[in-house]
């Protein structure tokens, strides 16, 4: 997806947020931080595929991120409120989160990584393998954790940004790439033996 048809992704704008879709990248921007006290996030899903098995990367870009602020990636998007949450924030730590019926739940809690950016201005590529029960997870092509859960096994795909500060937050996203994944567990080999024989 080089990002030409904002009809595959949902956009919006408002005073305190945005996600629009310009020079092949999907932008997401958090305006009036912390509206009525409380964190304030974006998100755009794209439509489709729903995906089982697969391999994506999409590239960010931060232009406005600091501390504790988050961006990333979400697949096995069932629905608004149910899906899987690769997270980074700027601090340069990374997550994974299950998200069902809306309710957060790490399923692997902050890492520090040095292949996440402290902050903006930077870019990084995010990468997810997801074959059945098992994730794992990249930076900038490099392993970070994987984590299995057997709870979401298909969905579609969307990114995220959330203001955890009282500063504004604007990630791009683009480059988006996914691979089909053909891959069956390693099985034991047949080992040879001596038939006997007859003897007269």
């Amino acid at each position: 997806d080089n990002f030409d048809q904002p009809e595959f992704w949902d956009t919006a704008v408002s005073n305190t947020a945005s996600a629009i879709i310009d020079r092949n990248r999907l932008t997401l921007a958090v305006n009036q931080p912390r509206a009525a006290g409380l964190p304030v996030a974006v998100v755009s899903l794209r439509k489709e595929p729903r995906l089982g098995d697969f391999y994506a990367e999409m590239t960010a870009r931060l232009s406005l991120c600091r501390a504790k602020d988050q961006y990333g990636l979400l697949l096995r998007v069932l629905s608004d409120g149910d899906y899987y949450r690769y997270v980074i924030n700027c601090s340069g730590q990374v997550r994974l989160e299950r998200v069902r019926s809306g309710q957060p739940f790490p399923l692997q809690d902050w890492l520090p990584s040095g292949d996440a950016p402290p902050g903006a201005p930077a870019e990084v590529k995010m990468g997810v393998w997801a074959v059945g029960s098992e994730m794992r997870f990249f930076l900038n092509d490099r392993y970070q954790f994987t984590v299995r859960d057997p709870l979401f096994k298909q969905g579609t795909l969307g990114v995220f940004v959330k203001s955890e500060d009282a500063s504004p937050v604007t990630v791009s996203f683009s480059e988006l790439i996914v691979y089909v994944v053909a891959y069956a567990s390693p099985t034991p080999t047949a080992t040879p033996s001596r038939t006997p024989r007859d003897t007269p």
